[in-house]
């Protein structure tokens, strides 16, 4: 008998304190997320800061009566501590996984400096001032993930804000997870890691190493190019308040996915969208990074595992 199919919102980087309009996005995926009547839902990162003034924001996000999931991102730590965050979202722990369904999910924390031996959790935006240390996953957290993908029996989906199989813009030892994925496929006789999902670098694509697949899932609001470009696209006085819209290419829409994984089978039914202004290629950016193109959109695919 075939496995029954499991259905979860997908959504990440929306952002919340620097770009405008995210409170709309965020609704706008709520609702089509309690439309769609999906079994839960998925952040994967670089949500909000943890203030009083946010509250509303997050009120927005749990709205949604079903199972919802966190992902910390690195900017969730750009004006405070990791556990600041945890208890704001109301996180038991930085990395963790759960069993819905015939399948199993599992969420990791890519957000550690690396010094010698030491692994040190992004605390206030110390990332930024150590950007050879940064985007690794504790030697604590990799023996973790062995036990747990040995304790299953399921086929599994892993959740990160950095990708998994670019170490220059993602995890800088994401090929340790890649051989603990290989290792644990091999000792099961089968494909039991079947894809991870991730944020963080805001593209649309997807890589295969091992026959497993690694999902980039684009930013619900922008892609920034950066420094070097600057474009006033809505005013001068909501640029004035979000600075970074200079720098960046914003989504007219807000960008997300419904997956749907059943036997065999990974369907992702994204959103297309348009961007405020001239396009990056049209600002003279090259339109590529880590290998995927650069655009206002989530593909929409099927993935056979």
């Amino acid at each position: 008998m075939p496995l029954p199919s499991i259905r979860f919102g997908l959504m990440t980087d929306v952002h919340y304190d620097i770009m405008p309009n995210a409170s709309a996005r965020l609704e706008d995926f709520i609702q089509e997320m309690v439309n769609e009547d999906v079994d839960f839902i998925v952040q994967l990162g670089d949500f909000c800061h943890p203030t009083q003034e946010n509250n509303p924001f997050l009120q927005v996000w749990n709205q949604f009566k079903g199972s919802r999931y966190h992902v910390l991102g690195n900017h969730d730590m750009d004006r405070n501590d990791k556990q600041t965050m945890m208890d704001y979202l109301g996180m038991q722990s930085s990395y963790y996984s759960f069993d819905q369904g015939e399948f199993h999910f599992v969420v990791l924390d890519g957000n550690y400096l690396k010094r010698g031996d030491q692994y040190v959790d992004y605390d206030h935006a110390n990332y930024g001032r150590y950007p050879h240390l940064v985007d690794h996953i504790s030697s604590e957290q990799l023996e973790w993930l062995r036990k747990d993908l040995r304790e299953t029996k399921k086929h599994t989906i892993i959740f990160s804000h950095q990708n998994l199989d670019d170490s220059e813009l993602g995890l800088k030892n994401g090929s340790e997870l890649r051989e603990i994925f290989r290792i644990a496929n091999e000792a099961a006789g089968y494909q039991k890691v079947v894809a991870c999902f991730n944020g963080h670098n805001h593209l649309d694509g997807v890589k295969v190493i091992d026959s497993i697949y690694y999902i980039h899932v684009n930013s619900m609001s922008y892609y920034y190019m950066g420094e070097e470009y600057d474009v006033i696209r809505y005013s001068e006085e909501v640029t004035g308040k979000y600075p970074i819209l200079a720098k960046s290419a914003p989504y007219e829409d807000a960008l997300y996915a419904v997956v749907t994984i059943g036997a065999g089978l990974i369907t992702i039914s994204g959103r297309e969208s348009q961007y405020v202004g001239p396009s990056p290629r049209a600002c003279g950016h090259p339109n590529m990074a880590g290998g995927h193109e650069v655009s206002a959109r989530i593909s929409s695919r099927q993935l056979h595992y």
